[in-house]
């Protein structure tokens, strides 16, 4: 009996051995969690980090959390500072912000003129609607460039990279393939949700283009300098960690209170803290 148990438990671990050895090793360490810094135009650091996996993303910042899950479109948006949270759906979220647009809108064209008004909202409308989803980048002057440079960056090979676009320097960025985080995110869909979410930032409009897409593909962009109106913003990937994520960093978070999207969008534009007394 003894000899029998002994043969079926060196039977178990030759398996648990053959599984380990065969196994992709997306199946070992599921996901990524991968930690940076902004350093804003003002100088101002702003810490920022990215759950990824199995494309689900959640991104932390110290004034707004935001989970994605781009096979369901649900998304949970966060205010960590007044602990508050919504869940909703991009079709959802895109709709509400286009209901708020055209309900400014209206309240603009009483002040047009009759004969004005039909042309005035038409271009309006088209651009809210362009406001609120990330189309393709269609710019046959966006060059993406590869430069001679390579360099080491937190011990791995990096590219350098330039963009232009008429002739203007909009970003330079390191990317290396050596951390391929392409398995677990759809970058592409990905941005249609930050390009919501996280609207102050003008480099997704350039980088849902074809080119930009295939140039970080099977890799990861682990440092960039971007430009505008004179000012420089830079991005510094600071670590990199394979794991697996558990399931709760992408569900709703501990004490806070979910509000309804009305609320959410409410609490946007409102100034005055005492919003929170009619649910405290």
């Amino acid at each position: 009996m003894f000899k029998l148990l002994k043969l079926l438990l060196m039977k178990y671990i030759i398996w648990i051995v053959i599984l380990a050895m065969v196994l992709p090793p997306q199946y070992v360490l599921a996901g990524w969690e991968i930690t940076g810094r902004i350093i804003d135009r003002e100088g101002n650091t702003i810490l920022k980090r990215y759950f990824i996996q199995d494309n689900e993303i959640k991104v932390e910042k110290y004034d707004l959390i935001y989970s994605c899950n781009l096979k369901t479109e649900s998304i949970i948006i966060v205010d960590p500072i007044n602990l508050v949270f919504v869940k909703t759906t991009l079709k959802a979220y895109q709709s509400k912000m286009l209901e708020i647009k055209i309900n400014i809108i209206n309240d603009l064209l009483d002040f047009i003129p009759d004969n004005q008004k039909m042309e005035y909202e038409s271009l309006y409308k088209t651009k809210a609607e362009k406001e609120i989803v990330l189309h393709d980048f269609i710019n046959d002057s966006l060059i993406i460039r590869q430069l001679a440079d390579t360099v080491k960056l937190m011990g791995y090979d990096a590219l350098k990279f330039n963009i232009t676009s008429n002739g203007r320097k909009l970003e330079e960025f390191f990317f290396t393939s050596e951390v391929n985080i392409s398995k677990d995110i759809n970058m592409g869909l990905f941005l249609q949700y930050a390009y919501l979410l996280e609207p102050e930032d003008f480099t997704i409009k350039y980088m849902v283009s074809k080119k930009y897409l295939e140039t970080v593909n099977d890799g990861l962009v682990i440092r960039r300098f971007m430009f505008q109106d004179g000012y420089r913003t830079e991005w510094q990937v600071n670590k990199i960690d394979k794991k697996n994520i558990p399931a709760y960093e992408f569900g709703e978070p501990d004490l806070c209170k979910e509000i309804t999207l009305d609320k959410w969008f409410i609490r946007r534009n409102q100034t005055d803290d005492k919003f929170y007394d009619d649910y405290e």
